[in-house]
């Protein structure tokens, strides 16, 4: 009897703790599971707090996509999109539906980076070979093609 009490306190608490992690933000399921693990909840336990979070929809990695796209679509490449969601561990399935759903423009999005990199649009005609060079080593490392890069650089250097 000692141990069935002991193995549904452990339960309960995994429960408690998983909607403890998820007030905050919104998680995978293998985000959740993982932090879960972490705490030192046994693989039971873990299964039990997953099972009873996603019953009240609390996680939904499909949902976790298409919000996750909606928000950072307008500042990062589709390729780090992705990227980020994989490295989530969302399903492929997921991430093309929630590609699906947004109108993606490239050059929004590379333009809103190169404003963050502190680079004025109005003096970006004035950029010398070596600074240009730079900006594109920097945006290609976040993902965007270089022929995109280059497109959107030369189209702002004729303002």
């Amino acid at each position: 009897m000692a141990a069935d009490e002991k193995k549904n306190d452990e339960i309960l608490k995994a429960k408690k703790r998983a909607m403890l992690i998820l007030q905050h933000n919104d998680r995978t399921e293998w985000e959740l599971t993982d932090k879960l693990l972490k705490a030192g909840f046994s693989d039971e336990a873990v299964s039990e707090a997953i099972e009873y979070v996603r019953g009240f929809h609390y996680i939904d990695d499909e949902r976790y996509a298409k919000r996750f796209v909606e928000i950072y679509h307008e500042s990062r490449s589709i390729k780090r999109l992705k990227q980020d969601l994989y490295k989530r561990h969302v399903a492929d399935e997921y991430i093309e539906l929630a590609l699906e759903n947004i109108d993606y423009d490239d050059s929004t999005a590379l333009k809103r980076q190169i404003e963050k990199l502190g680079i004025d649009v109005q003096k970006a005609s004035e950029l010398s070979y070596e600074e240009s060079q730079k900006i594109v080593a920097k945006l290609y490392r976040k993902g965007f093609s270089v022929s995109s890069i280059k497109n959107v650089l030369s189209e702002l250097k004729k303002y």
